[in-house]
């Protein structure tokens, strides 16, 4: 089991402190020991499998690339480690999927399957390195975004009634406390603030725990 793989694990324990999680994997015995983690030994493209893992109830699955197979082939034949977890990922179609893509290339052959989110790590800790040569501590804001350990990170936000436009929902985050960034993958929302907010809208603020459970405590969609 990778070390990305057991600190997914933990950043899942600390955002839900009720979600159970599930492992598949080949290995003889469970990688790690924790209340709420089941481990199931299988491959993760037989159907039957993932029945035994409960996958129809799952909120949604994480797909890492194949330790071994990254480990050896990674920087020689990157589309053979693709090749592994795209074909998990097509035997996975009812649910929400996030997949490692060690090549960024091969985002469109996942985009096929439906897969619904794709993660490049070659090319973030690439970009991540650059920036930080450019611009010092950039790596500290990546980090404080990505990560539970920090007090502000992102949250998905809901679409209030009383937001017409994207400055009525900036300029009430900001009140509160929160930072709106985004809307679905489109970072642009301070240069288009007196646009409309589409219904299938999905928002994305920047605040600590105490303002986002507030906030969340005095929606009303």
């Amino acid at each position: 089991m990778s070390d990305k793989s057991k600190s997914a694990l933990q950043e899942i324990f600390k955002s839900d402190e009720t979600i159970d999680i599930v492992i598949i994997d080949n290995l003889e015995k469970a990688p790690m020991m924790e209340e709420r983690l089941f481990y199931v030994r299988g491959d993760a493209t037989d159907e039957e499998t993932l029945l035994r893992a409960n996958l129809p109830r799952a909120k949604g699955v994480i797909i890492f690339a194949d330790q071994i197979t990254q480990d050896n082939y990674a920087t020689k034949d990157p589309l053979l480690v693709d090749g592994m977890t795209l074909l998990v990922a097509t035997a996975i179609t009812s649910i929400h999927v996030t997949a490692e893509v060690i090549n960024q290339k091969h985002i469109r052959l996942f985009e096929r399957v439906k897969a619904d989110e794709f993660i490049p790590t070659q090319e973030m800790i690439s970009h991540a390195a650059v920036r930080s040569l450019f611009t010092h501590g950039v790596t500290h804001m990546y980090s404080e975004l990505i990560s539970t350990k920090y007090e502000e990170t992102m949250y998905e936000i809901p679409k209030q009634d009383e937001w017409r436009t994207y400055r009525d929902a900036f300029i009430d985050l900001l009140n509160k406390g929160a930072t709106l960034v985004a809307d679905r993958g489109d970072l642009n929302i301070n240069q288009k603030l007196d646009e409309r907010i589409p219904d299938d809208a999905q928002l994305f603020d920047i605040c600590d725990e105490e303002t986002i459970t507030q906030i969340n405590s005095n929606t009303h969609i």
